[in-house]
C-alpha cells in the first residue's frame, strides 16, 4: 500500500527598519507528518512471522501447555495437564465436570435442555433433529424484532420445554396452552427441512448442499411479534475457552480492519460489550455473533435462557412480562441454593473453571519421533493459506496473564475473596485459527411467512406455520453490533475430531453441513474469494486441504 507524504515548507522574509539598515530573517516551518496508517495482521506478541509453507517446531501443540493427546470421543472433555497434579484445582475442575453434567434444582419454568452437557454433547457440537417430530434439544432459534430487540412475549430465545409442578418431563408446547390452560408449557416447536443444491467444482465433480427453511408452529404463549426475525444455533464446542479468553485484546485489534486498509476484501470487526460484574467495556469473543466478553459472561446467561437457571449475573427467570403462566411457576420454585437464586455463586465459578481448563487435542498428522509432518497436511496447510482462509482463521495466538475469575477464586468448599491469575493459561502460544473478529458473510432472508403445511399462506390458528426461508449463511437477525449477515469467526481447533466426539454432529452455526467440504462451500461475502478457490482446486489439491483441516 502505498503512502502519501505531504512536506509542506514556507519562507517568510521579514523586512524591518532600524538603526543598521535592513535586516533580513528566514523561519522554516517543518515538514506535516502524515498519521501513520497499521496494516492489520501486526500483533505484538514477540513471534516470528508464520510461514506458509513450514509449520512452526511446536504446532502440533494446538492448545499450547493446555494440549492433550487423547483423540477419541473423549478428546473435548479433558483437563489442562498442568492442574491434575495440585489436589484443590483438579478438584475444582472435576466438581465443575459434575455440576455440568447434572441437573440443578430450580431447572425452568422454560428451558430447552435440563443439563450444560445435553446442549454440549460430550463437550463438544450439538445436534440438528434428524426428523421433524425430533424436538430441538441441543439447538434452538434466537428471537427479535427486525431491530433486534427481543421479543415482548417470547424474550431472545425460543425454549421448547416448559414444566409443571410434580412432572419430571419437559412440557412439548401447545398451540395458545399457556393462555388458555394457565400451564407453562414450552414457548414453540420448531423444526428445519432441507432442499438439496446441485453444484459442480471447476473440474466438474458434484457435490450437493442442503439449504434449510426452517418452520415454527404451537406458539403457547400467542403470536410473535409483526416483525420477527429468528436464528437457527447448534451448540458449540467448549474447550479451549480459556485460552481464547486470555488472549490480549489488543492482538485481536490488530487483525481488524474494518475499513479493508490492506484492500483483500476482509473487513474482520471488533465489538464491544459491557461486561456484567465490573461493569467494564471489553473485547466480545464469544457466541455466533460476539455478544460476551468472557466465559462466565456466555455460561451464566447460558444458565438461565437454555436451562431456566437464575444466578448472580443473571438473576430474572427466563419469563417475560407477558408469560403469567411462566412466572406462577417460577414462584413455585423450592430449593433454591443461595440468596433466592437457582445456582450458588460458588458452583458458577466451579462450572466456569472447568469451561476455562477444558484442553484442546493435540494435532494429528504429526510424527513426534521423527518431528515431521504428514506431506498431505502440509501441502493442505500451503493451500490453506494461498485461498485465503488464514485472513479470517488466523493460525496462531499468544496468550497474556489468564485472570482469575470475577466472582473469586473457587474452592471446593466455598469462594475465596480473590483472584489469582491462572498460570496454565497464561503465555501460551496456540493455534486456535480464527480472528474473533465478525464478518460480512453474504445471504439474504425473505420476510418470515405464514403458511399451513401445504405452503399456502394463512393468517392465523394453529395450522400456521411461521417460514423462515434464506440463502446464503444470513439469518436477517441483528444481534448485538451483529447484523443479519454478520457471523464471527469460529476457532478451528478440533475440528477433525467432531464426529469422532458426537458421530451425529454436523457443521456450521446452524448445522446445515454435513461434511467440511460442505462447510467451506456455504462460505459467502468476504469468504467468497476463498470458498472460489476452493471450487478452483484440482481434486488432489482438495484432498490435501481437507486432510489439513482434519488434522486439526
Amino acid at each position: 500500500m502505498k503512502k502519501q507524504f505531504c512536506v509542506v515548507s514556507c519562507v517568510v522574509w521579514l523586512v524591518a527598519c532600524g538603526g543598521g539598515g535592513n535586516e533580513q530573517k528566514t523561519e522554516v516551518i517543518p515538514p506535516v507528518t502524515p498519521p501513520s496508517v497499521v496494516m492489520p495482521g501486526q500483533p505484538d506478541d514477540g513471534l516470528a512471522a508464520l510461514s506458509p509453507i513450514t509449520p512452526d517446531n511446536v504446532e502440533h501443540l494446538a492448545g499450547g501447555d493446555v494440549t492433550t493427546i487423547v483423540s477419541n470421543q473423549d478428546a473435548f472433555s479433558q483437563s489442562a495437564p498442568a492442574i491434575r497434579s495440585d489436589f484443590e484445582l483438579d478438584g475444582v475442575f472435576k466438581s465443575g465436570d459434575h455440576l455440568f453434567r447434572g441437573v440443578h434444582a430450580g431447572q425452568g419454568p422454560l428451558f430447552n435442555n435440563p443439563t450444560c452437557q445435553g446442549c454440549h454433547i460430550k463437550d463438544g457440537r450439538g445436534e440438528v433433529p434428524s426428523h421433524p417430530s425430533e424436538a430441538m434439544s441441543s439447538m434452538f432459534l434466537r428471537i427479535s424484532d427486525a431491530q433486534g430487540n427481543a421479543d415482548p412475549i417470547y424474550g431472545d430465545q425460543i425454549q421448547t420445554f416448559g414444566l409443571k409442578t410434580g412432572q419430571s418431563q419437559g412440557l412439548l408446547p401447545k398451540h395458545r396452552g399457556a393462555i388458555e390452560e394457565g400451564i407453562a408449557y414450552g414457548e414453540a416447536y420448531a423444526w428445519v427441512e432441507y432442499q438439496l443444491i446441485e453444484g459442480v467444482f471447476d473440474d466438474g465433480t458434484p457435490y450437493q448442499l442442503r439449504q434449510p427453511t426452517y418452520k415454527v408452529k404451537d406458539l403457547s404463549y400467542g403470536d410473535f411479534n409483526p416483525d420477527v426475525r429468528l436464528s437457527p444455533r447448534v451448540t458449540p464446542s467448549i474447550f479451549g475457552a480459556g485460552l481464547l479468553e486470555a488472549i490480549p485484546e489488543a492482538s485481536i485489534l490488530s487483525y481488524a480492519d474494518a475499513d479493508d486498509v490492506n484492500k483483500d476484501g476482509i473487513s474482520g470487526r471488533a465489538v464491544f460489550v459491557t461486561e456484567p460484574i465490573s461493569l467494564q467495556s471489553k473485547l466480545a469473543r464469544f457466541g455466533y455473533k460476539a455478544v460476551t466478553a468472557s466465559v462466565l459472561q456466555q455460561i451464566s446467561g447460558a444458565y438461565r435462557g437454555d436451562m431456566g437457571i437464575t444466578n448472580v449475573v443473571a438473576t430474572q427467570e427466563s419469563c417475560t412480562d407477558l408469560q403469567p403462566a411462566c412466572i406462577e411457576q417460577a414462584a413455585q420454585e423450592q430449593d433454591k441454593e443461595q440468596d433466592g437464586l437457582d445456582l450458588s455463586a460458588l458452583a458458577l465459578a466451579q462450572v466456569e473453571f472447568y469451561n476455562r481448563l477444558l484442553a484442546v487435542p493435540m494435532r494429528r498428522g504429526f510424527d513426534s519421533n521423527s518431528q515431521s509432518w504428514q506431506a498431505d497436511v502440509l501441502a493442505g496447510r500451503t493451500l490453506f493459506f494461498n485461498a485465503q482462509c488464514a485472513s479470517c482463521h488466523i493460525p496462531r495466538h499468544k496468550t497474556g496473564e489468564a485472570q482469575g475469575s470475577l466472582l473469586g477464586d473457587a474452592g471446593l468448599l466455598d469462594l475465596a475473596d480473590s483472584r489469582t491469575p491462572i498460570a496454565a493459561l497464561s503465555n501460551q502460544v496456540i493455534y486456535p485459527y480464527t480472528d474473533l473478529l465478525l464478518h460480512d458473510m453474504g445471504g439474504a432472508c425473505e420476510l418470515i411467512a405464514r403458511e399451513t403445511a401445504q405452503g399456502e399462506a394463512c393468517d392465523d390458528g394453529a395450522q400456521c406455520y411461521w417460514v423462515q426461508r434464506c440463502q446464503g449463511l444470513a439469518d436477517d437477525r441483528p444481534e448485538g453490533s451483529a447484523s443479519g449477515t454478520e457471523w464471527k469467526t469460529p476457532p478451528l481447533w478440533g475440528l477433525g475430531l467432531v464426529k469422532t466426539v458426537n458421530p451425529r454432529a454436523t457443521f456450521l452455526h446452524d448445522g446445515r453441513a454435513r461434511s467440511i467440504s460442505e462447510a467451506v462451500l456455504w462460505h459467502g461475502g468476504e469468504a467468497s474469494a476463498a470458498k472460489d478457490n476452493f471450487k478452483a482446486m484440482t481434486l488432489t489439491e482438495r484432498d490435501q486441504l481437507l486432510t489439513f483441516l482434519n488434522s486439526l
